[in-house]
């Protein structure tokens, strides 16, 4: 995760970071965060690494559920399905939100300022 976050930073030093004087819409009644405080809980970049992790997590549960089935080890071959489906589900979802991602990165590439 790392080498993407640092290179996204490569390209735009910026990225992700939002300051309190960018912030040009406010909403009545809405107060602006303190600083050094994160209202929303994690940022972008610390929940997109926390949902890779976890379909590494899952990644690895599949490649041991199998290897366990070739060795014997069990004899549940719905269990071992379901890691590995559950494990293929995650990361065409991953994916799928990587190029979400990429377009909107885009598409404010695009933008004219």
């Amino acid at each position: 995760m790392n080498s993407i976050q640092n290179n996204l930073r490569q390209m735009d030093p910026d990225l992700g970071l939002i300051r309190e004087d960018a912030i040009s819409i406010r909403q009545p009644g809405v107060q602006a965060p303190a600083p050094g405080t994160d209202p929303k809980g994690a940022g972008f970049f610390e929940t997109l690494a926390k949902s890779m992790e976890e379909v590494n997590s899952d990644q690895v549960q599949a490649d041991v559920a199998i290897k366990d089935l070739v060795a014997g080890r069990t004899k549940n071959i719905h269990e071992t399905m379901l890691q590995v489906q559950k494990a293929e589900l995650s990361l065409k979802t991953m994916m799928q939100v990587r190029n979400k991602i990429l377009e909107a990165y885009k598409e404010i590439m695009r933008m004219q300022v």
